[in-house]
C-alpha cells in the first residue's frame, strides 16, 4: 500500500465512510503535498496525480458530482455500507454516490429483488427509506415436476388475456400485475415470459424502479443481464 493510499484509507476510517469527491483531497494536507496539488486543479488532473499512488486499497469512480476515490470493493458493498450507516431514499443517495445514477438504480433494484434491501413506507404507502434486509429469509420455492418440465398449451392465450384484462387497451402493462393477475409459480410465468420474449410476439421494456413499491419490483422480471424489466408490449404480427 502507498503513502497516499494509507492516507486516504486512514481518512476514510476516520470519517467512517467509503468515499470521497476527488476535489476534496485537495483540502487534506499530507495528501495535496505528496500529490503535489494546487486550488485550481480540477477533478481530471487531479485523477492524474493519484492513479500512480493506487494499487490495491482504492479505485477511482464517476458519480452523481464527478470523480470520487474510493475503497476498492464492490458497488453492492458501497450501497450496503453507506446505507447500513443512514438509511435514506434512492432520490438521496444518488445525490452524492461514487456511482451513476443509471448504474445505481439498477443495482439497487437487483438487491432489493433479491431480498438484500428494502423499502420503508409511509400510511399512504409511498416509499420513503432503503434500509437492509438484517433477516433475510431463505426462499424455498417447491415446483412439482409438472410444473417444470410441462408448461400448458394454452400459457400463451392465458398471457395475452392477462395482457388485454390488466392493460384495459393501454400498450405498456405492468408485469407484476399480469403476474398477480395469473397468479402463476414464477418458474412458470417466467417461462412464458421468455418464451414470448424469444419468439418476438411481446417486447420487454425497462424503467425507473424507484416507482415500485417493493412487492411490485419483486413481481416485476429481471433479464439475463440483470436489468429489471417493469413492463411488455404485445407486438401485432
Amino acid at each position: 500500500m502507498t503513502n497516499v493510499e494509507q492516507l486516504i484509507i486512514k481518512l476514510f476510517d476516520d470519517q467512517g465512510n467509503d468515499y470521497l469527491i476527488l476535489k476534496k483531497l485537495k483540502k487534506q494536507p499530507q495528501i495535496r503535498k505528496l500529490l503535489q496539488l494546487t486550488n485550481k486543479m480540477e477533478n481530471p488532473e487531479i485523477k492524474k496525480k493519484l492513479l500512480p499512488h493506487v494499487e490495491k486499497e482504492l479505485r477511482v469512480t464517476n458519480g452523481y458530482k464527478g470523480l470520487y476515490v474510493t475503497r476498492n470493493i464492490s458497488d453492492n458493498d458501497l450501497i450496503i455500507n453507506s446505507i447500513r450507516k443512514n438509511p435514506r431514499s434512492l432520490g438521496v443517495l444518488k445525490q452524492y454516490f461514487p456511482v451513476q445514477t443509471k448504474i445505481l438504480k439498477k443495482l439497487v433494484a437487483q438487491m432489493i429483488m433479491a431480498g438484500q434491501l428494502c423499502m420503508e413506507f409511509s400510511e399512504n404507502s409511498d416509499a420513503i427509506n432503503l434500509s437492509i434486509n438484517e433477516n433475510k429469509p431463505e426462499k424455498h420455492e417447491i415446483i412439482s415436476q409438472n410444473e417444470t418440465d410441462i408448461q400448458p398449451t394454452n400459457d400463451r392465450q392465458q398471457m395475452k388475456e392477462a395482457y388485454d384484462h390488466v392493460g384495459g387497451g393501454r400498450s405498456f402493462v405492468r408485469i407484476h400485475a399480469m403476474r398477480d393477475y395469473l397468479n402463476w409459480p414464477r418458474e412458470r410465468f417466467d417461462k412464458t415470459l421468455e418464451q414470448l420474449t424469444s419468439e418476438l410476439a411481446i417486447q420487454l421494456h425497462f424503467g425507473d424502479p424507484s416507482v415500485l413499491t417493493q412487492k411490485q419490483l419483486e413481481d416485476s422480471y429481471m433479464d439475463d443481464e440483470g436489468q429489471v424489466c417493469i413492463t411488455i408490449t404485445w407486438r401485432n404480427v
